[in-house]
Formats: C-alpha cells, structure tokens, sequence
C-alpha cells in the first residue's frame, strides 16, 4: 500500500506508531489500566486518527518527497491509491498533498493587483482617501495546472511520472 510504502521512508521515530495505533484501536486497555471511561474513547479514537493521518504527516516532513519516493512505489500502488481515493476522505487528501506538490502551479495562484503609483499631471492623488479606485487585477502569474480529481487516468499519470 503506497501509505505504508511512504511511513517505510520516514526517519524520525513517528514511522513506528503504526503498530501500536493498531492495537490502541482496537483495545485502548492493552497494557494500562483505565479508570475513566473517556480516557478509554480519547487512547482509542486518537489511535483511529494516527492510522489515518499518520502517512499525511510523514510525507509532510520530507524535505524532497519527489526525491526519496523515487523508485520506491509501484504502479499497482499508485493505482490501488487513486481509486481508494474516491471513497476515502483521508486517502483524497492525502492525493491532494501530493499531487499539489508534484504537479506545478497545481495551488491556484493568488491574484494580486498591480497598482500604477505613478503621478500623472494635476491627477488628485489624494483624492477620496477612503474609498479605493477601482483596481485592475493583472495576472502575471503563470496559469495553475489544475488536476481534476475526478480524471484517475490523468492523476496515475502525474503520480507515475513523479514516483516511477
């Protein structure tokens, strides 16, 4: 599974809460003594958490995840990934990481006006000084490259170009 392949890579000590979330899932008790019956909820839903969240994290902190998944991940991962992310929030979120870090200018650029300070001859640059003129927006960013979530055949392509 690529989540597991991407917890497989990670350095720190994070990479071995995997196992213990399995077992605090499915019983919070496991070698401690409860006395409190939210106690019992909190071990056993922040387990459920860890399962879900923990390969968001781990990929969060490589500093070239492009670099150290190279090679490491298999088509059929890639596959399995996609198609668990249309029925899997977690997983779909965690394809939105990845796919706005390897696709570029997949984040729509924020588009910032270009205001022309320049004075023109007996212009009133004070003018209404509490109301704005109205702004040109100018994008002078490139276009974003917008995957569609909806298009698998499109995100396994970008996902095998970066990883395979």
């Amino acid at each position: 599974m690529l989540e597991e392949k991407i917890i497989s890579q990670c350095a720190n000590r994070h990479r071995m809460l995997e196992r213990p979330a399995q077992v605090a899932a499915t019983s919070p008790d496991t070698q401690v003594k409860i006395y409190n019956k939210s106690a019992y909820y909190v071990i056993k839903d922040c387990a459920n958490i860890t399962l879900k969240y923990l390969p968001h994290f781990v990929y969060s902190e490589f500093e070239n995840a492009k670099h150290t998944l190279k090679g490491k991940l298999s088509e059929d991962d890639i596959i399995d990934f996609v198609q668990r992310s249309s029925s899997d929030i977690h997983t779909r979120q965690l394809l939105q990481i990845i796919l706005s870090d390897i696709v570029p200018n997949n984040t729509p650029s924020v588009r910032e006006p270009i205001i022309d300070f320049s004075i023109q001859d007996g212009e009133d640059v004070y003018g209404d000084y509490d109301f704005g003129d109205e702004i040109d927006i100018i994008d002078d960013k490139p276009q974003s490259q917008i995957i569609d979530l909806s298009d698998s055949t499109a995100i396994i392509d970008n996902l095998k170009s970066a990883f395979l």
